[in-house]
């Protein structure tokens, strides 16, 4: 036996999968993205389900008598309407179901609005023979699903419930031809269908969009609190470690005592550090916290502690905290200092923040040859402004200073992939200020972030 035949022997007897066949793995994926959307569209109405089932289950036997007696329609099926009216009360009641039961709720849904929409209202339009009002009644019934579930179910509730609700009425009434009457509305079915497809699959998007940028900026934040917090502990342990030497030397200063039991000159130089350097890390983790605090509403950072700081010195120190090669990455920043002008705020949490968009803004450089970031200083009307933009981008300085204040709202939905760039977002605007960011042919050109000048109303 060769090589190569054994180890396809032994793959088999060990129950391995052939790594080469990507099939199996591609179905999973398919599976697991389908599902997906399929449970995300019914997070998204599952607030909604008890009062909507609550109104299909009076509106089946409501709308019995309306067809029945008060506009009397050519066929009613009592029993139908129950049957959906006693499954839309089972789901209302979800929050009775034993708990191993209620893992089956999105299941029982689904079902429900499959028999309750296109099966109902395709059987009793075809039973009907295809009368105007149950046309109206149809269509009614499709934006209504369109509006419940998400564009996969969509498509798979529609094509499933019209074809059984079809099949039961060929079993029922085989006599009547109102299936080629039926046809004739297909493509009116349809368009509704493929309109609320692309509806539906655009506001999934939106929503896995802002998911995914508050699961980033999540994780920023849990970033940015990590550092400071270990800081601190670092520190703490410096004191631990060199505070009893400290005392033990002050004990023992009197009589005569080995060099190595007391302090250098560089660790009590260290140590005279450490309350500043904790006071810092402090001071960030509260800059963070009262931004979260704005964020829900509890406050406002205007009327938090604050100080007047030069928006140059924290760009210095912004500059300090990068994990820059002195020769290298440092030499591409060109800082102009002109029009330098003071904020209002925290010095750790800004300097964090100038730290984390100076790191993307270089690394949206690092592979363009002799390129560099420039940062540059100004003022326009009531705002300050720091502009961060490539030097190889011909872009317009004095247009995009009024420009770009009004171009926010067309820039801020591609700050989802970008998490410190929609942290320093959010903090500004707790701040009184804002961000923009200009694209140009598919990457960042430049980032400009606005203050508000002290003083001006």
């Amino acid at each position: 036996m060769t090589a190569t035949n054994h180890d396809t022997a032994s793959a088999r007897i060990n129950g391995k999968r052939d790594v080469a066949s990507p099939v199996p793995g591609s179905l999973y994926r398919f599976a697991s993205a389908v599902w997906s959307t399929v449970m995300g569209g019914f997070h998204h109405v599952e607030a909604n389900i008890v009062p909507v089932c609550i109104c299909g289950a009076i509106m089946f036997p409501v709308y019995w008598l309306v067809w029945k007696f008060l506009f009397p329609q050519p066929y009613e099926n009592l029993t139908l309407r129950l049957i959906g009216s006693a499954w839309c009360l089972l789901i209302a009641a979800n929050s009775w179901w034993p708990a191993s039961t209620r893992r089956h709720l999105p299941v029982v849904w689904l079902a429900m609005l499959l028999y309750a929409l296109p099966f109902f209202f395709t059987f009793m339009l075809l039973q009907n023979n295809t009368s105007d009002i149950w046309i109206m009644s149809t269509l009614s019934a499709l934006f209504l699903l369109v509006l419940l579930v998400d564009w996969i179910s969509l498509i798979v509730l529609f094509v499933v419930g019209s074809l059984i609700g079809w099949l039961v009425h060929q079993a029922v009434s085989p006599e009547l031809t109102a299936m080629n009457l039926y046809v004739e509305f297909v493509p009116i079915f349809l368009f509704a269908v493929i309109s609320g497809t692309v509806f539906n699959y655009k506001a999934a998007g939106f929503r896995q969009a802002a998911e995914r940028a508050r699961t980033e900026v999540a994780k920023l934040l849990a970033k940015e609190l990590q550092s400071p917090l270990v800081s601190i502990r670092t520190h703490g342990a410096s004191l631990a470690k060199l505070i009893p030497i400290m005392v033990q030397t002050y004990l023992n200063r009197g009589t005569q005592q080995p060099r190595d039991a007391a302090l250098e000159e560089p660790q009590l130089r260290a140590l005279e550090r450490v309350p500043g350097r904790i006071d810092e890390a402090v001071e960030q983790i509260n800059g963070i916290i009262d931004t979260l605090l704005v964020q829900g509403g509890e406050q406002d950072l205007e009327g938090g502690p604050t100080r007047t700081l030069s928006i140059a010195h924290c760009l210095d120190e912004a500059i300090a905290r990068l994990p820059l090669r002195p020769d290298l990455e440092r030499n591409r920043i060109v800082f102009l200092r002109d029009n330098e002008f003071r904020v209002h705020g925290s010095p750790a949490l800004i300097s964090r923040v100038l730290a984390g968009i100076l790191e993307t803004s270089l690394g949206g450089i690092q592979n363009r040859g002799s390129a560099r970031l420039i940062i540059e200083l100004g003022g326009t009307g009531r705002w300050n402004y720091v502009r961060l933009k490539d030097s190889a981008s011909e872009l317009r300085a004095k247009t995009q200073a009024r420009m770009l204040r009004f171009g926010l709202a067309r820039t801020d939905k591609d700050l989802g992939s970008r998490p410190e760039l929609a942290f320093a977002k959010l903090v500004l605007e707790r701040m009184g200020g804002s961000m923009t960011r200009t694209i140009e042919f598919g990457r960042t050109a430049d980032v400009v972030l606005w203050f508000p000048k002290l003083g001006a109303a």
